[in-house]
């Protein structure tokens, strides 16, 4: 009986096989649309006329507050010039940490020619040792992000908590 269970078993098997139908993708209808077909072309980004568009000329990308107590809460003010063409529109200053935060911004528009300050604050509580803090300002411009840097070291009195 298991002998007949296994014969018929295979006999399916056999018939089935030919049934299934594995393909190298060769078979394809030559008018289908793939994506060998489609025609990418460049974005035009780098060959745009960047001249008319505002730009953000920093006195300085990177700002040093030296050396604090931990727990101690530090500002510093980025200090910026629209040297582009256009008005300059500030949307969003934001870190990727709660403890260095984008406290003022100029929230209008920002003519060629003019400038405006960016004051960040760190927080230093529960930190420690040596900081580089990345604080990302979005605006209409191009690229639409800078980074800005707020460096400096942290000291913490012995045996305290430390947030790496």
């Amino acid at each position: 009986m298991r002998m007949r269970h296994t014969a018929a078993l295979l006999i399916i098997t056999t018939a089935l096989v030919p049934a299934c139908r594995v393909t190298d993708h060769s078979e394809r209808d030559p008018k289908a649309i793939t994506t060998e077909v489609l025609d990418d072309p460049a974005s035009g980004y780098a060959a745009g006329d960047t001249s008319d568009l505002p730009h953000m000329a920093f006195d300085s990308m990177a700002l040093n507050f030296g050396r604090i107590a931990q727990g101690a809460q530090v500002e510093r003010t980025f200090r910026f010039t629209n040297d582009g063409g256009s008005t300059l529109i500030i949307t969003d200053v934001r870190s990727t940490c709660g403890c260095t935060v984008g406290k003022d911004w100029p929230k209008e528009p920002v003519a060629p020619g003019q400038g405006g300050t960016i004051t960040v604050r760190f927080d230093s509580e529960g930190r420690g040792g040596h900081i580089d803090k990345a604080v990302t300002v979005t605006a209409n411009t191009r690229p639409p992000t800078q980074v800005l840097r707020l460096v400096g070291e942290v000291v913490a009195p012995p045996g305290a908590a430390v947030v790496e």
